[in-house]
């Protein structure tokens, strides 16, 4: 995994950001008066931790991720910045091996595949005669235009050899396409043909956000199986997926809790109801590598799943796996809110939850949202919900049938670390066999586990998240990332391209390109490294400014020269497809802001807070103008080349 990626996932912006600011719960945002400038009247700084960054509104009119905080607060370069965050985060920095680059980059060809997969499918999906079905049936199942977007459904045409014809046409070979899952291999016959055909496709993703496999429903009602699969792949492992975790992790971290469900349409569901921290199974029951996902933002999950006999034997399986996995004593340093330093010993606290008979957790949501709140709110300990299910199945009046129910729960309440909780089980289990807690622990169970010493962190609970308002940041902000790489790839080829394009920003009375335009701090200080080589008016090869960088910009520079350059016949025109990246991202960075202003201000009248509304309100008026600025910008230089044309 990217270091870098993985340090985001292990850190948490708003621990970070408290250690030094004293931040205020507001909304789904956390405010505080701005670290940068002088300023004790309003709190003009904002973090956001759904899409962990960070905003001054104030004098600054600054912004970043994780790194570009750290890196302006201690006044340190990328790099420092990079070894004391990965030190905190427990993240190994290694210099890239030639051997692990080139598989990184035959992995990156495959992804890009995934992706244009990904693509192709939803196209289908939106404007195809043959989905026309498919679309009804997700009409019918309440899904938004919004939800299906954000999720990227598709629609595999029942054909042999669509999608192969389509992608050999983009330059793929049918051994990448057979890699990936794609295409299928006959081996009797020596026929290779499309997996997914006449199937509604929904795209998986990894705790990157990078598309791996596609889950791909039937809509035939006598179609086997129901939920087709990629298959096991190096880039799919149905076992160490979780569907819409890359999603969810923030909202999970927020509400302090995941919950697991057993359907993708389950979360899809959810999302669309505002229940963000939700994450599904890949069809299995839980294993060991998806609850060590889940335990890097949270400590607490409840299993949701169905209300039919094979949800609850998944259930009763999946608890087998996670008292395996995360009942153990494991050293962690935490720092929930900067108050509290301290090396503790932390284990999970999972609950299960039932669904009514008939009922599954997208049923339940479409049929009544705020029943499957309180669902999830009433989630029991583990030992319980088992005690509760299998008694409930069991004939307690059978002295035979008290014996076998004793041997499958007491294995559990054996291994409850806590010695109040375990107590408490004890009597709940002698309560509900109607026996003596005294014969129960003299019980021996053939091949039971020994006890687990030490002492159990009990967890607060927390409902789950209330729905949110719809917002469009995460699109916008795979947007421009893509706008961002493009214009550093076109720049590392040939560095002068900043001077031309600088120039025509100032003709637009637009500001010149600098760092701060960027989205992430690895990237600012690539293009300063760009900008310096432009300065010096001498045309650099990608090798000369190889040399001067580090192990990590170099493999960024790398992962960059993968994506596809501008054909030599089309490059005169780059400059303004250029300057018009810049404005396109400047564009969709100021609306972002917008959306969040929006919300803000919305927050902020709530609380009745003048002072407050008052600065939002005029920075809302600053960027509104500022948008006004950018696209008269654009106007001009999309006149400039029709003319020129």
């Amino acid at each position: 995994m990217d270091p870098i990626q993985e340090i985001k996932n292990r850190l948490d912006i708003v621990e970070l950001v408290s250690e030094t600011v004293n931040l205020r719960k507001s909304g789904r945002s956390y405010t505080g008066f701005c670290p940068f400038h002088s300023n004790t009247r309003t709190p003009s700084f904002v973090v956001f931790p759904e899409t962990q960054t960070w905003r001054c509104f104030g004098a600054c009119a600054e912004g970043g991720d994780i790194f570009s905080y750290f890196m302006k607060r201690d006044g340190v370069e990328f790099r420092e910045a990079l070894v004391q965050l990965a030190a905190r985060a427990g993240v190994q920095l290694e210099e890239p091996d030639p051997q692990k680059i080139a598989r990184k980059n035959a992995q990156d060809h495959l992804v890009e595949l995934l992706e244009a997969a990904a693509g192709y499918f939803h196209q289908l999906f939106l404007h195809a005669p043959q989905a026309q079905f498919a679309r009804e049936y997700i009409d019918k199942r309440g899904f938004t235009a919004e939800t299906i977007d954000t999720f990227r459904i598709g629609f595999a045409l029942n054909s042999w050899n669509a999608a192969r014809d389509h992608f050999l046409g983009q330059g793929y070979s049918e051994e990448d396409l057979i890699k990936v899952g794609l295409l299928t291999v006959n081996e009797e016959k020596g026929t290779r043909y499309d997996r997914f055909r006449n199937r509604l496709m929904i795209p998986i993703r990894d705790m990157q956000g990078r598309v791996v496999g596609f889950g791909a429903r039937t809509l035939d009602p006598d179609g086997i199986p129901k939920y087709l699969n990629s298959p096991q792949n190096e880039l799919f492992d149905k076992s160490n997926l979780l569907f819409g975790l890359d999603m969810a992790r923030r909202h999970i971290r927020e509400a302090r809790q995941a919950v697991i469900v057993e359907g993708y349409m389950d979360v899809i569901m959810a999302w669309q109801a505002g229940f963000r921290n939700m994450v599904a199974q890949m069809g299995t029951a839980l294993t060991p590598t998806q609850l060590n996902l889940l335990k890097r933002v949270t400590k607490r999950f409840v299993i949701a799943l169905d209300a039919d006999a094979a949800g609850v034997n998944a259930t009763l399986r999946s608890l087998d796996v996670a008292r395996k996995t995360l009942d153990r004593e494991e050293e962690l340093r935490f720092d929930p809110t900067g108050l509290i330093k301290e090396e503790g010993r932390l284990q999970a606290d999972m609950r299960i939850v039932s669904m009514p008979p008939g009922e599954d957790p997208d049923s339940l949501i479409r049929q009544d949202p705020a029943l499957f709140a309180r669902r999830i709110e009433g989630a029991k300990p583990v030992v319980e919900y088992v005690i509760d299910v299998l008694s409930q199945e069991t004939d307690l009046n059978d002295p035979k049938n008290k014996t076998q129910l004793a041997e499958k729960v007491i294995p559990l309440i054996r291994d409850v670390a806590s010695p109040v909780e375990r107590e408490h089980f004890w009597q709940l289990l002698a309560r509900t066999l109607r026996v003596d807690d005294r014969a129960l622990k003299q019980l021996y169970v053939p091949g039971e586990r020994r006890p687990v010493v030490g002492e159990r962190r009990s967890t607060k609970s927390s409902p789950p998240p209330k729905p949110t308002p719809q917002n469009r940041a995460r699109s916008r902000g795979d947007g421009v990332k893509k706008i961002e790489e493009n214009f550093l790839r076109e720049c590392l080829i040939d560095p002068l391209l900043i001077r031309r394009i600088n120039r025509m920003l100032s003709q637009e009375g637009q500001s010149i390109i600098h760092a701060e335009d960027f989205s992430s701090a690895v990237d600012r200080t690539l293009f300063v490294v760009l900008n310096q080589q432009q300065s010096l008016g001498v045309v650099a090869s990608i090798e000369e400014i190889w040399d001067s960088l580090d192990a990590l910009m170099q493999q960024r520079v790398q992962q960059l020269m993968q994506l596809s350059s501008t054909k030599q016949a089309e490059r005169e025109k780059l400059p303004e497809r250029l300057v018009h990246s810049v404005l396109d991202w400047r564009l969709r960075k100021a609306n972002q802001l917008n959306d969040e202003l929006k919300l803000l201000i919305r927050e902020a009248k709530q609380e009745a807070d003048v002072e407050l509304v008052r600065n939002y309100t005029q920075q809302h008026a600053e960027l509104t103008r500022q948008i006004y600025q950018v696209n008269r910008a654009k106007a001009a230089i999309k006149g400039i080349s029709r003319r020129r044309s």
